[in-house]
C-alpha cells in the first residue's frame, strides 16, 4: 500500500449517522445515503428488528429462508476469506462479514477485530469469532489499514455487517475481490449445504434422541466439527 494510504482519510467524518448526530452513539457512519426508512441499522436501533427470528425452533429453516433473501449487492464488494467491503470516498471503505457467512453463525459469545491505526498485511488474521462451537477466523485478502472499529454490541454487528472502517487502494481491493461467478458458487453452496442438512437430520427444537437437551442451534445439530467445517468453508 502507498504512503498514501497510511494517513487516515477523515472526509468520511462528514458523514455522521443521524444516530451518532443525536449523541445516541460515539461513532457510526451513514453507509445508506441517509436512507433511515429502509434502513437496517436504523431498524436495529428502534427494535423493528423480530428478535425473535432466531428463536424459531426450526433454525434450518429460518437459515434457509435467510439466505434465500440474500442477493449480490451491486454497492458491496464481495472479498475473498467471507468479507465484504463498502465504499465510503475514496480509497476509504466499510470492511464487514459476508451475509452468507453471517446466515450461518449461532451462539456467538466474542467478536474481535485487530486493533485501530495498524496496516494489515495479505493473510494476516483480522477478524476473530468465538462461539459455543469453537473459534474461526477471518484473514485478510489484500493489504490495508485498520482506521477505526465499530463497537456495537455483537448482535448489532452481526445485524449491521460491517465492523470497522479501512483505508485501501483500488488496486488492492481488487486483489482480494471475488469474480461475480465466485459469488454466485458461494450462495448456491450455502444453499445446498443447508438443503442437505434438511433433507438428513430430524426436526429442530425435538429432544436427542437419549433424552438430552433439546436442540436449538445448528450446530447442536451437526455436531460442533462439521459445524466448524461448514464455517470454514466459506474462508476462501
Amino acid at each position: 500500500m502507498s504512503s498514501e494510504n497510511l494517513h487516515i482519510n477523515t472526509d468520511y467524518e462528514k458523514l455522521k449517522c443521524i444516530w451518532m448526530a443525536s449523541q445516541v452513539l460515539d461513532y457510526k457512519l451513514c453507509d445508506n445515503n441517509f436512507d433511515c426508512e429502509n434502513c437496517q441499522f436504523d431498524k436495529v436501533m428502534r427494535n423493528l428488528l423480530n428478535e425473535k427470528e432466531l428463536q424459531n425452533t426450526d433454525i434450518v429453516n429460518t437459515i434457509s429462508n435467510k439466505l434465500q433473501r440474500i442477493k449480490c449487492d451491486n454497492k458491496i464488494i464481495y472479498l475473498k476469506n467471507s468479507l465484504i467491503v463498502k465504499e465510503i470516498c475514496h480509497d476509504t471503505f466499510y470492511l464487514g462479514i459476508n451475509p452468507i457467512l453471517i446466515s450461518f453463525l449461532d451462539t456467538v459469545s466474542f467478536l474481535s477485530v485487530n486493533e485501530s491505526k495498524k496496516n494489515i498485511l495479505t493473510d494476516q488474521q483480522v477478524i476473530q469469532i468465538l462461539g459455543e462451537w469453537g473459534s474461526i477466523s477471518l484473514s485478510a485478502p489484500m493489504n490495508f489499514m485498520i482506521y477505526d472499529l465499530l463497537e456495537f454490541p455483537i448482535d448489532t454487528l452481526l445485524a449491521f455487517q460491517w465492523v470497522a472502517i479501512i483505508g485501501a487502494s483500488n488496486l488492492e481491493i481488487s486483489k482480494g475481490s471475488l469474480y461475480q461467478e465466485e459469488w454466485n458458487s458461494m450462495h448456491v453452496k450455502a444453499l445446498s449445504i443447508i438443503e442437505e442438512i434438511k433433507s438428513h437430520t430430524p426436526q429442530v427444537g425435538n429432544t436427542m434422541m437419549d433424552g438430552g437437551t433439546q436442540i436449538k442451534f445448528l450446530h447442536q445439530l451437526v455436531g460442533k466439527q462439521r459445524y466448524l467445517n461448514i464455517l470454514n468453508s466459506f474462508n476462501t
